[in-house]
């Protein structure tokens, strides 16, 4: 079993890519959010927020209207595709560097049946969170599929990870190691298994494991942030590998960061991406 590489901010912040003064917003990416369902309107917000303050050149958000109402209201930077049709909304998977898929969304055949269609339609990274993730859960093949041609990044926590691999929860923090490493190698999908010292498997066997974080991300939101975090990255040109496990790290350390102002009893999630902001402030001064 390989032994965990263990993410320090030096290794993580020479993975960034830089800004260059003749740059736009087409050097920095494309990503298709495609999140939220009425019920999780703010599960959309936060994962485009994630995007947009890692980098990312361009992100738009494919919801029903009353969801995208909602981001408006809260993220005006980003571009809406409100109501679209399938059609319209695979057009646009097509286009970006990253299709961002399942926060916010529910677990059914229909999100099956979008999810499955969003990875015949991409032509660049795929991130699978949340429901769209879990809809899939019945047909792995889709995103072994998938991941033997182009990278696929996927975010669950325990109890998704328990559902892909068709398992009950305690077996999955028994092992966490092995569970992850075993369904990277299995499938060809970059596998980011949440929690306590989230871990990063990678297809080639390549083991993150990362340290910072605390008990003030238990709560809903944190994971959409993180899922938006990652896409961000990758649309900027970084590999999957390091996008996923770059987005981790600076996921945790923005929150503790964000601990160590408000207490991890008040902090939101929404609140790390000042400390996140922060972070690349000082990254920025030092270059």
């Amino acid at each position: 079993m390989s032994q965990p590489i263990i993410l320090n901010l030096k290794t993580v912040l020479q993975m960034l890519p830089t800004r260059t003064p003749e740059s736009h917003k087409g050097s920095y990416g494309k990503v298709l959010a495609v999140c939220g369902s009425s019920p999780y309107r703010g599960a959309a917000v936060l994962s485009v927020m994630g995007a947009l303050r890692t980098g990312a050149g361009l992100v738009t958000l494919a919801a029903p209207e009353c969801v995208v109402s909602a981001a408006a209201a809260r993220v005006p930077e980003a571009i809406f595709l409100p109501d679209a049709a399938q059609e319209r909304i695979l057009e646009e998977v097509s286009r970006s560097e990253v299709c961002l898929l399942g926060c916010g969304l529910s677990a059914d055949a229909d999100t099956a049946q979008l999810a499955k269609k969003a990875l015949d339609a991409s032509m660049g990274v795929v991130v699978l969170d949340a429901g769209a993730l879990c809809s899939l859960a019945d047909d792995i093949s889709a995103i072994t599929a998938f991941a033997q041609s182009q990278p696929l990044i996927v975010t669950p926590h325990p109890g998704e990870m328990a559902r892909l691999c068709r398992c009950s929860v305690e077996d999955i923090e028994k092992e966490r190691t092995s569970c992850a490493l075993d369904f990277a190698l299995s499938t060809g999908a970059i596998t980011v298994l949440k929690g306590h010292e989230t871990l990063i498997a990678c297809p080639d066997g390549t083991l993150y494991e990362n340290l910072t974080g605390n008990a003030g991300l238990a709560r809903g939101g944190s994971g959409d942030i993180l899922a938006g975090m990652i896409a961000g990255l990758a649309a900027q040109g970084m590999s999957a590998e390091h996008a996923a496990a770059a987005g981790v790290f600076l996921h945790g350390l923005s929150a503790d960061r964000c601990a160590a102002r408000l207490s991890m009893q008040g902090m939101l999630p929404s609140d790390i991406l000042t400390d996140l902001c922060n972070i690349f402030l000082e990254k920025e001064q030092k270059t």
